[in-house]
């Protein structure tokens, strides 16, 4: 260039010919940085590195990450500010091609290790790729994903999960000498601190894993052994004979069973990988739930063991109680209490009502039984007092069905009798019996007491006034005759 400044100066004066080279020098810089910036757009493309770059970062295909683009702006810019540099200072403007060159310099001395870096990560992708590869075709080989869904019951896959863990695993390990080739010792130290110590909880991490699987694979032997032997054991049926499997939906008693022993072989096995952890202000108060849970589970089964065994037998005792009241002609009862002309209610007998009833109270009584084992004290006070309540609804409905039976016989007496206005004395005899009955049936019911016995006493005490009124009022001529005769008949008694 000062070579041509020179030659052109004796032409157009030495000011001018450097504005000439400077010029050249911009348009010359500017077109080797497009054509190099050209071939590394399209170096790029060809290796797809948007797409690739996308993929790594887990999102959509041209999601705003053009590597393509911004690598060869990157380039052009930086190709160019050299001739930029060579131009300002044709032109003499050194105090601002200083810093630009200072710029160029720094970045110049950066590259290697910028190089550097790159072909290290290059090498963790390259690395990671491949093994991730393989772990997954492992897996796929030894159909563990397929393996772990029969066992789920849901279609489950561990392939890809732990073969991109190994990929970022390879990236973590090549993270410090990556860092360390740039010269980022601010970063490098934390991260290789942070490496360090993944590196030495990996054993308990993997004792811990081991564990899982281990125990979880046998958990599920297990619960298969059970879970056939009690089909084949026929308790399956032996459920639907007793009437359990109703209540129970889609789930068998075998299905159940295999369950809960699943469950059990797991807690401990959880409790020991998290003890191999050695993580103890993590794992300390989860050890101790567990433990807590295992503890209890004596006392859960015992409690199950009561409510089954006592459902059985019940169910057993009840039938033979029904078969009894029907024989002895308890269903007809209704029929003679003027209930109906039918001896079912609602499709059921009375005395299957009656054995449904009894069951519900020795169910209660189990489960408190139950709950005092297990230690729920509230569970206990709060059945104990629904089945109270139960007693007394089941007293004041006796009561009640009582006033209805004497209620009817004292209607059917008045109407046997020759009395004047028989039908309306019988109905107000029964009416009044039925309704005192119900008084006392809702007062040993507990339903508001003062409430029934307020009630009630304004109820007579309306009759009696509306009696007195109509007596007084409407029928005094008749009363004053009556009276009259009461007096005659009692003073020829005196006379006498």
């Amino acid at each position: 260039m000062d070579a041509i400044v020179t030659t052109l100066s004796q032409y157009v004066g030495t000011g001018l010919a450097s504005l000439i080279a400077a010029v050249l020098a911009l348009l010359i810089g500017w077109l080797i940085a497009a054509l190099v910036a050209g071939i590394v757009r399209t170096l790029l493309k060809r290796v797809q590195a948007d797409n690739r770059m996308a993929q790594a970062l887990g999102v959509k295909e041209g999601a705003g990450y053009p590597i393509e683009h911004w690598a060869s702006t990157l380039i052009f810019w930086f190709i160019f500010l050299f001739f930029v540099v060579g131009a300002l200072e044709l032109l003499h403007i050194t105090q601002l091609a200083a810093p630009i060159n200072a710029l160029l310099t720094s970045i110049t001395a950066w590259l290697p290790a910028l190089f550097a870096a790159a072909i290290l990560a290059l090498i963790a992708h390259v690395l990671g790729t491949i093994l991730r590869k393989l772990t997954v075709e492992l897996l796929e080989r030894r159909k563990v994903d397929e393996r772990l869904a029969a066992g789920a019951g849901a279609k489950t896959s561990i392939g890809k999960p732990l073969g991109d863990a190994v990929y970022y695993l390879v990236w973590l390990l090549f993270l410090p000498a990556i860092l360390g080739a740039i010269g980022l010792q601010g970063l490098l130290t934390p991260v290789q601190n942070m490496l360090d110590q993944f590196l030495r909880f990996v054993p308990f991490l993997a004792a811990a894993a081991i564990l899982l699987v281990v125990g979880w694979f046998v958990a599920r032997i297990v619960q298969r052994i059970v879970a056939s032997f009690l089909a084949s054991a026929g308790a399956d049926e032996f459920a639907e004979r007793i009437g359990v499997a109703k209540y129970m939906g889609k789930m068998t008693i075998s299905t159940l069973a295999g369950l809960i022993v699943f469950v059990l072989i797991l807690i401990p096995v959880i409790t020991a990988a998290l003890d191999a952890l050695n993580l103890d202000a993590l794992t300390a108060p989860l050890t101790a739930m567990l433990n807590n849970v295992i503890t209890a589970i004596p006392n859960y089964v015992a409690a199950a063991a009561i409510l089954i065994v006592t459902y059985v037998l019940a169910r057993w005792l009840i039938g033979i109680l029904v078969e009894i009241l029907s024989g002895v002609g308890i269903n007809n009862l209704p029929q003679a209490l003027g209930l109906g002309a039918q001896d079912s209610i609602g499709g059921r007998t009375l005395a299957q009502w009656l054995g449904d009833l009894a069951l519900l109270i020795v169910m209660l009584l189990a489960a408190v039984q139950a709950a005092q084992v297990i230690g729920w004290g509230a569970v206990t006070v709060a059945i104990g007092a629904l089945g109270t309540q139960i007693v007394q609804i089941i007293f004041g409905l006796f009561i009640i069905a009582i006033g209805v039976y004497l209620g009817n016989l004292a209607a059917r007496f008045v109407n046997g009798t020759t009395a004047p206005n028989k039908s309306l004395l019988a109905l107000v005899a029964r009416v009044a019996i039925i309704a005192f009955a119900g008084a006392m049936g809702l007062t040993a019911m507990g339903f508001a007491e003062q409430i029934v016995v307020i009630a009630f006493g304004l109820f007579f005490g309306a009759i009696a006034i509306a009696v007195a009124l109509a007596f007084g009022l409407g029928g005094r001529e008749t009363a004053s005759k009556h009276i009259a005769a009461w007096s005659d008949s009692l003073n020829q008694d005196d006379s006498r």
